[in-house]
């Protein structure tokens, strides 16, 4: 195990690190600029939270009969086939997919920020207590999933322009990254979240 990690820590100083903090960066931004268009526009804030908060219901995420196990699971999964889905975006090599699927992930921290300035809910508090706790780890599995769509879609036109390339490997080291890295991350994420982000929200109160 320990020589899978040590192969995939040199892939990423080789070939993913710059496409992640370009997106990293992109998902920061726009969650800013989110953030700051929504400041003027309390009504669509309003009816866009409606439509988040829905969503959640719906998976039974924010369903407070729903223990903690359950929780974990519901969102180790919601989480899971988000980042599946950005991965295999990068089979279309367009990269618009990948970028929006980043936008909009980013894009709903942007408004639930908002909202909560709009209320006169404090920002800092719930940010070190109700998001950083998880996000730590969830936020770069996301980040990494949008690098490996990019990263495939590279090879995909790389294997177009040089027939000498080998796309295989660059799909298998995708699919071990996804595997052995975004799924762990993901993990510790849902786990984080549902039993110990709770506890820090329940200072609050």
């Amino acid at each position: 195990m320990k020589k899978v990690y040590l192969e995939q820590w040199n892939l990423f100083k080789q070939s993913y690190w710059k496409l992640f903090v370009g997106l990293l960066i992109l998902f920061i931004l726009s969650s800013v600029a989110v953030y700051f268009f929504m400041l003027k526009n309390e009504a669509l804030v309003t009816t866009l939270m409606k439509q988040v908060s829905k969503m959640f219901e719906e998976k039974d995420l924010i369903d407070p009969d729903t223990s903690a196990i359950e929780l974990a699971i519901g969102l180790f999964k919601n989480n899971t086939m988000a980042c599946l889905l950005l991965f295999v975006s990068g089979f279309l090599p367009i990269f618009l997919p990948a970028i929006g699927i980043i936008v909009m992930n980013s894009a709903i921290m942007g408004i639930m920020f908002a909202y909560m300035t709009l209320t006169g809910q404090a920002i800092v508090p719930m940010l070190f207590a109700g998001i950083i706790p998880h996000g730590i780890f969830e936020i770069p599995a996301i980040i990494l999933a949008g690098t490996l769509a990019f990263y495939l879609s590279i090879g995909i036109f790389r294997k177009i322009n040089d027939a000498r390339f080998s796309f295989k490997n660059c799909a298998t080291n995708s699919i071990k990254t996804f595997v052995f890295v975004c799924v762990p991350l993901l993990v510790i994420a849902a786990i984080v979240e549902a039993f110990i982000t709770p506890i820090f929200l329940g200072m609050l109160v």
